[in-house]
């Protein structure tokens, strides 16, 4: 009896001793307080081993499973932040596509991005140029009897498509800006 216990006292400060050799070699990374539980749950098993009276088996536990579903929720967290973190790109980039027409006296609601995974720029398309002229034209017709008015006409008026000296210095700003061939970039 007392050689079982003194094996038994013997295994588990081995257990410890390999468990505290294992948690300062590993790296510190999201994975390694899971390493640690597991850890932790073998010098438990070991521990309670003889309380429990039989042999537990750890084979019988299927590791893999709970380790894949936490890669999976990993996996689902960064498509989440990798999805916001283009679709922030796309909007800045498009604000600064807008704000360059503007400032050329253009505009156009119809612009799309294409990028890649690392967040480069593979294609532009800028579709339904306008140039913003405002003519206004203001009809004021005054009734010589009762001195009203009558009616009021103002216009907006856009003009489609864009000259082509801008359409190529927009061409040359957006390949140098975004390092994209001019090429795929497309202004209609």
């Amino acid at each position: 009896m007392i050689s079982n216990i003194s094996s038994w006292a013997q295994g588990i400060i081995i257990a410890i001793i390999v468990g505290s050799i294992i948690q300062m070699l590993l790296p510190e990374n999201k994975n390694k307080k899971y390493i640690k539980l597991v850890i932790g749950v073998y010098i438990l098993f070991y521990i309670i081993n003889p309380v429990v009276g039989k042999q537990l088996n750890l084979n019988e536990f299927n590791l893999d499973e709970y380790l894949s579903v936490d890669a999976k929720t990993n996996s689902e967290e960064t498509d989440i932040y990798d999805n916001t973190v283009k679709e922030t790109f796309k909007n800045k980039v498009i604000y600064n596509i807008k704000s360059q027409l503007n400032s050329k006296g253009y505009e156009s609601d119809n612009i799309k991005i294409e990028i890649d995974d690392k967040c480069n720029i593979l294609k532009i398309s800028i579709l339904e140029v306008y140039e913003n002229k405002e003519e206004n034209k203001s009809q004021i017709i005054i009734n010589k009897i009762d001195t009203s008015v009558e009616s009021v006409d103002i216009k907006e008026k856009k003009t489609k498509g864009m000259a082509i000296i801008d359409k190529n210095n927009l061409i040359d700003y957006l390949a140098d800006n975004y390092q994209i061939d001019k090429k795929n970039i497309i202004i209609e």
